[in-house]
């Protein structure tokens, strides 16, 4: 099938999105590739986005508003992927957007190198921002562009900086998905989005990634993505004790890298809120794997916050909380 009359489902999980949900959608339906599904999720919004998705659902034909109880965010990605029927699928946060040229760009990048899967170049923006107002802005890092190895991908998917493993800046074959049965695990609060990426990226047969940027992330300290409690961190450790199980010797590295990095972060916040829980926990994860934290980081900063947690955390992370706290007052 050429890619021309291809259909392209855009999964967008709402959970009081009110105040940005308009832009994002208005982005999507605007896209210079037209023929595409726009499938709202809304996850037991209580601020009048509910009403909002059946607004646009009425406006046009192409966007299908699904109501279910509040239950995380994937839970209602599955609830898309069990809704969509595209060809091809893009996963879009309800508070961000997409660049007019993003459905087509990717799709012809797909189809030019009869690739699975594509990765491709984001900028971070202020909570504030207007979508006409940023376009000029520079991406945050740049990444590789062309076709990737199995092992690239997912070094680039487990990198602390760069691509990540958000799933908004991925494009997704849901004909491998069904063929996988890959699905998010609701299990999973934290790191469910990089558990997703690396099961798929496993069994994607050919990797392509671009360093056009083509989606713009709203940097809003509301968004769910930035509400975390350390009792919901437990299962971004046991999503990466889950990928250490799946990934081919070669990647066991950059899985331990991830995991010891998340493990320093969580640790130095403990001593930030002085808060004990877990913390023999995450130092045991650091103590064990800080040596492939140190050969992916290039900063010195972090290079000190890594060999800092790793052999004296009650001494070092005080000092660098005071320092901290000096530096940004």
């Amino acid at each position: 099938m050429n890619e021309k009359n291809q259909l392209v489902s855009l999964i967008v999980p709402v959970y009081n999105a009110r105040d940005y949900l308009d832009t994002c959608v208005d982005s999507l339906l605007h896209q210079t590739y037209a023929d595409i599904q726009v499938i709202l999720v809304d996850d037991g919004s209580t601020d009048g986005s509910a009403d909002l998705c059946d607004v646009w659902a009425d406006r046009d034909a192409r966007v299908m508003a699904v109501h279910q109880t509040n239950g995380g965010v994937s839970t209602a990605r599955n609830t898309g992927l069990d809704a969509a029927t595209g060809e091809w699928l893009e996963f879009v946060d309800a508070d961000d957007w997409l660049e007019k040229e993003t459905v087509e760009e990717l799709l012809g990048l797909v189809h030019d190198r009869h690739a699975q899967m594509a990765i491709f170049n984001y900028r971070s923006v202020p909570a504030d921002a207007a979508s006409n107002t940023v376009r000029a802005q520079e991406p945050d890092y740049r990444i590789p562009s062309g076709i990737l190895s199995r092992k690239d991908a997912l070094d680039c998917i487990l990198a602390y900086s760069g691509v990540k493993g958000y799933v908004w800046n991925k494009f997704f074959s849901r004909a491998l998905i069904e063929q996988e049965k890959l699905r998010f695990d609701s299990q999973i609060s934290m790191c469910e989005d990089l558990l997703f990426n690396v099961e798929y990226a496993l069994s994607s047969t050919v990797t392509v990634s671009t360093n056009r940027c083509l989606y713009n992330y709203r940097n809003n300290p509301n968004s769910t993505s930035h509400k975390v409690n350390l009792e919901s961190v437990a299962t971004c450790l046991e999503a990466h004790e889950r990928m250490m199980t799946i990934v081919p010797k070669e990647s066991k590295s950059s899985v331990l890298a991830s995991y010891a990095i998340l493990a320093e972060e969580l640790l130095l916040r403990t001593y930030a809120i002085d808060d004990p829980s877990h913390r023999d926990e995450y130092r045991k994860v650091l103590r064990k794997y800080w040596w492939h934290a140190l050969k992916r980081l290039h900063s010195p900063r972090y290079w000190m916050r890594i060999l800092g947690g790793t052999f004296c955390p009650s001494l070092f992370y005080p000092i660098w909380n005071r320092a901290k706290g000096k530096h940004r007052a």
